[in-house]
């Protein structure tokens, strides 16, 4: 299922995977992908805006189609935009993304400013994830992936990206870049 995006939305989504991008950067053997099929289960095929996945390690979830023309299995992290007054199908997708097991999943809203919602797998379940008191929100399916709320809200890329650079430099990120290339 293909949502199409309006020129909002689409720069939306570029400038936040410009953002997530940067991050993969930091983090050889991930696969950072945008508007790219996956194929979840035997039934449920979506196209999320931004998916990132861990390519080799104990949190791969995920492999490229035998052609690379599509992903399967569930992705590390996943992020949408939506239009500003309507979530559309957002609902549905979550579900599917629980479901499968996907760590994070994030909608963002094409709004002034940028609103979202971001879901963590829980025990299974998504919990919605607020920002930690300094007003971040530190990924636990990327670590080192540091968003500062304030900054997302007024599209301050540059911020963002400064706190990536810093995130990438704490143990969690070390921690997830040995899993991909010690064994």
């Amino acid at each position: 299922m293909t949502r199409e995006l309006d020129v909002g939305q689409s720069a939306l989504l570029t400038d936040i995977a410009m953002c997530i991008n940067y991050y993969r950067l930091f983090s050889p053997g991930l696969y950072c992908c945008t508007l790219v099929p996956v194929q979840l289960d035997e039934h449920t095929r979506l196209c999320p805006g931004v998916m990132v996945m861990v390519n080799h390690g104990n949190h791969k979830q995920c492999d490229p189609g035998p052609s690379y023309d599509w992903f399967r299995g569930p992705p590390n992290f996943v992020l949408d935009v939506f239009p500003g007054d309507d979530l559309l199908d957002y609902e549905y997708r979550r579900d599917c993304f629980e479901r499968a097991q996907v760590i994070e999943y994030v909608a963002l809203r094409h709004t002034d400013p940028v609103e979202w919602i971001w879901n963590r797998l829980i025990d299974g379940r998504f919990t919605q994830i607020e920002a930690d008191d300094p007003g971040m929100i530190r990924s636990m399916a990327l670590p080192g992936l540091w968003i500062p709320t304030e900054a997302l809200k007024h599209r301050n890329w540059w911020a963002i990206m400064g706190s990536i650079a810093q995130g990438v430099t704490r143990l969690g990120h070390h921690e997830l870049m040995e899993s991909i290339w010690r064994k």
